[in-house]
């Protein structure tokens, strides 16, 4: 402790990510306190931190909960960096009877956003302000600048602020990752979305992993270099940045580590709120969605070895070597994870109109050019194209982005049928694919679903040569 002067804001919450976010705001000249809780197993948390990373540091800790509030500056801004769910609740009713008027919670944990919709609600009734901020960027990020993406109970904002956008990371322009989204739950909405498009993207770099693997037989070090080879121009990013890297990592014995690792994805649950909430929104992701299941699949390790038994993978043949596949495959590539990004923006826009949100999708597309797990050239272009062009319905219809699909639509449609042909399951670059010719084509065979519906149901439909919002009514079976 180098101050006896009250703390400008406290964390509660000792984590890797909360431990990593104090440092940060002290490093950046902020004077901290912090808390954790004191339950069984965790009663030397506080003094732990105290005397190791935040060591001769401007950051006090705390023992009663009652004396880390009462250390605190007004109006008194606490960072919770707890468990999303009951904990949240749990904290904010120890929290609330003992905070003065005016006094900002900050939940930067992965919340569901319907909670933190309740939360600012149930709060400003109390006299107390909440913010809902996603944060991403990992224990590394949280520590040398994260993306940020604050919303809840606006008259928060200001005060908030001078925090935020110092720790945040900047991007390569120099501006912190760090934007006020929106009321209510607008900025844990728009952190689920950014799981869910990460989810794609790792879904669609492990599918093109697949193929060099089991289709290409390529070595490990042959798909390092491509990855790396890869990270430049438009598909340059942190996700096939790291790729390369797994793929040049050596276990113990000198061989591929990868080939160490159990072919099972875990999962958080923010990818798969992304999927139902976009069912709510009634907004197609298949990308994500795809990548969701894919997780799902890779668990039920017993059932996939016992079918592995009995149809066998023969159609993994290997191709010969061909510099014309390997460039497909990254156009497929490309424009897999144009669509992924273009449906998680998709997916915002809707929302926000639905929810009343005002979110500026150019400074969504800003914020997640640095510290996040997201950041890639794409990112660049997705700003450019939402500043440029004043409405956007969907990204990929913008003119850079539309130039992009065109010109590796070939690559990405050859990719996916060369692996289905194969048996080599693609099924976020398929969906994908698939999302794109459904958006592209005039005349849907849905037509016959609505007649279909109308048969069984009496659910009426509208006619192409009377007005929409008119339905009618056969009786088909007569």
């Amino acid at each position: 402790m180098l101050s006896k002067k009250k703390s400008q804001i406290g964390v509660y919450g000792l984590g890797v990510m909360g431990r990593n976010l104090a440092l940060n705001l002290e490093k950046n000249g902020f004077k901290v306190s912090v808390y954790n809780r004191t339950t069984e197993g965790e009663e030397h948390v506080t003094i732990d931190f105290l005397q190791n990373e935040a060591w001769n540091k401007n950051i006090t800790g705390f023992e009663a909960i009652a004396d880390f509030t009462g250390s605190l500056a007004d109006p008194g801004i606490i960072l919770l960096m707890v468990p999303a769910g009951k904990a949240v609740d749990e904290v904010i009713g120890k929290l609330q009877p003992i905070l003065n008027e005016g006094a900002i919670i900050i939940d930067g944990g992965n919340s569901n956003f319907e909670d933190t919709e309740r939360r600012v609600s149930e709060l400003a009734n109390e006299g107390l302000r909440f913010i809902g901020m996603g944060v991403s960027g990992g224990e590394e990020g949280a520590l040398n600048g994260p993306s940020l993406m604050p919303g809840g109970n606006p008259d928060a904002w200001n005060d908030v602020k001078p925090f935020l956008m110092k720790i945040a990371a900047k991007n390569p322009a120099g501006e912190p990752c760090c934007e006020w989204m929106g009321e209510g739950g607008a900025g844990h909405f728009v952190k689920m979305v950014h799981n869910g498009i990460e989810y794609a993207d790792m879904q669609i770099l492990a599918e093109s992993y697949h193929f060099m693997r089991d289709l290409l037989g390529y070595s490990y070090d042959k798909m390092a270099a491509l990855f790396e080879e890869w990270n430049h121009g438009i598909l340059n990013g942190y996700l096939t940045e790291i790729t390369a890297e797994i793929m040049h990592a050596k276990d113990s014995d000198n061989k591929p580590l990868l080939e160490k690792i159990l072919d099972v994805a875990g999962q958080k649950g923010t990818g798969k709120w992304t999927s139902i909430h976009a069912l709510e929104f009634s907004v197609p992701l298949p990308a994500t969605t795809s990548a969701v299941i894919s997780r799902f699949i890779s668990g039920y390790v017993s059932i996939r070895r016992d079918t592995h038994e009995r149809f066998g993978t023969s159609g993994f043949d290997k191709l010969p070597h061909s510099d014309t596949v390997v460039e497909k495959l990254k156009q497929a590539v490309k424009a897999s994870r144009i669509m992924s990004l273009s449906e998680g923006f998709f997916l915002i826009r809707q929302a926000a109109l639905q929810n009343g949100w005002k979110i500026n999708l150019s400074a969504v597309a800003k914020i997640w050019q640095g510290g996040c797990i997201i950041r890639s050239e794409l990112m660049k272009e997705a700003e450019s194209s939402f500043l440029k062009e004043d409405r956007i319905d969907h990204l990929f219809t913008s003119a850079f982005f539309a130039r992009q699909l065109k010109n590796n639509s070939e690559g990405w449609r050859d990719t996916v049928s060369l692996a289905v042909l194969k048996g080599l399951p693609v099924p976020a670059m398929s969906a994908a694919l698939a999302h794109f010719d459904s958006l592209r084509c005039g005349k849907l065979p849905l037509n016959l679903v609505q007649a279909q519906r109308d048969y069984f149901g009496a659910h009426t439909y509208e006619r192409v040569d009377k007005d929409r919002g008119e339905f009618f009514h056969t009786e088909w079976n007569k």
